[in-house]
């Protein structure tokens, strides 16, 4: 009777003791999808769960810039704004914002996305043509990741054409080229993109058309965008657009507009950097005339840091829209050589002092002095750059 009551509590301490390590033992889950639905039988998440996934879960990074800037154009205009084909730091003796910014970011293992808002002359400028509705979104777009390096992305996001952006403190110079300005600076529609990471990018876009959010006609753009990275120091991009040129209603007839954007950087040394770009394009004429126009423009810019703070950036450009397609002036069109040579300074982080000195040289009397016409145009512009 003794050996049975032994054995009987010995049986039961083992029992106890894998009960408690069954208890004790983690779980692995390997999850390929998204969690299925739950079932009537499935058991609610404990609170802990809960507070572990919210740990997991990413949270959005909010962000702000400030860009305040004083230009002076010494052909004295009596509007107060630069030449028409300028469409950033486009006013003249006044201190003004061109962009203000603020805005969410968010970026998940599967997920991501970005809404900020705008104001100042750069929408005032460039989202003239668009609803008031509109005017103050700088980005309003999500996207889902489809497989490994494969993203699809849908609404309101900057340009995928050219080197310069809107954001001064981005760009190796304070204003933009000609060719830059009145290239696209956002856009509307979807895109699909293969991004490597290291060497390789590829995007294929739909778009609502040439810097259009509301669109006029039912002829939506395709454009593309191949970037290569052969090693740290160089990056070399193609971006085309395909489509309506000028967002009109249907009764009015397409101009189809082609497009090719071709630019590359090269940082040789952490004291030099230098980019160029150059720009080709052309359009349909209108409805009935037959034929098409043509433009192109190029920019090469070199930057040198004088010490930690400081640094010089040079550019020379050059322009040639001999129909107005892009630039419409007194003249019909451009046909002009830029210069400029700015001057860059960090006093703190996060703030960027610039200064640039600009000319302009036309073949044509496009521009004015008096309201007299005149080949040439100059302009001094400085800038406070802020980011938070």
């Amino acid at each position: 009777m003794k050996t049975i009551m032994l054995t009987a509590e010995l049986l039961g301490l083992i029992g106890l003791q894998n009960f408690a390590h069954a208890q004790a033992a983690p779980t692995t889950t390997t999850t390929t999808g998204p969690p299925a639905a739950p079932t009537a039988t499935t058991a609610a998440p404990t609170a802990a769960a809960a507070g572990d996934t919210a740990l997991a879960d990413p949270k959005p990074v909010f962000f702000g810039y400030v860009g305040v800037y004083y230009g002076y154009d010494f052909n004295n205009p009596a509007s107060l704004a630069r030449p028409g084909f300028i469409y950033s730091e486009n006013l003249h003796n006044q201190i003004a914002i061109n962009i203000a910014l603020l805005g969410a970011r968010y970026t998940s293992e599967r997920l991501r996305g970005t809404f900020a808002i705008q104001t100042g002359t750069y929408p005032d400028a460039n989202y003239a043509a668009e609803p008031q509705i509109f005017k103050n979104i700088y980005e309003a777009w999500g996207g889902v990741k489809l497989a490994k390096h494969l993203w699809l992305d849908a609404g309101i996001f900057l340009s995928h054409i050219g080197l310069e952006g809107p954001i001064s403190r981005d760009d190796l110079t304070l204003t933009r080229s000609i060719m830059a300005d009145n290239s696209p600076y956002y856009e509307a529609g979807a895109k699909l993109t293969y991004d490597q990471g290291k060497k390789w990018l590829f995007s294929a876009l739909v778009l609502n058309g040439w810097q259009v959010i509301r669109d006029r006609n039912q002829n939506e753009a395709v454009g593309s965008q191949i970037q290569f990275r052969p090693s740290s120091k160089w990056l070399l991009n193609s971006s085309t657009f395909v489509g309506e040129g000028y967002n009109q209603p249907d009764s009015v007839g397409r101009q189809l507009r082609y497009f090719h954007d071709f630019y590359v950087t090269y940082d040789p040394s952490p004291k030099w950097k230098m980019a160029a770009a150059f720009d080709a394009g052309i359009q349909a004429r209108a409805h009935n005339t037959g034929g098409h126009d043509a433009w192109q423009g190029g920019s090469l810019i070199v930057r040198r840091r004088l010490w930690a703070r400081a640094g010089v950036v040079g550019r020379v450009e050059y322009f040639h829209d001999p129909a107005g397609v892009l630039a419409p002036t007194r003249a019909g069109g451009l046909n002009t050589a830029g210069y400029s040579l700015g001057f860059d300074y960090f006093p703190v982080p996060r703030v960027i002092l610039r200064a640039e000195g600009k000319q302009f040289v036309d073949r044509n009397e496009v521009f004015a002095l008096n309201k007299v016409p005149r080949r040439t145009n100059a302009a001094v512009t400085v800038l406070l750059g802020l980011t938070f």
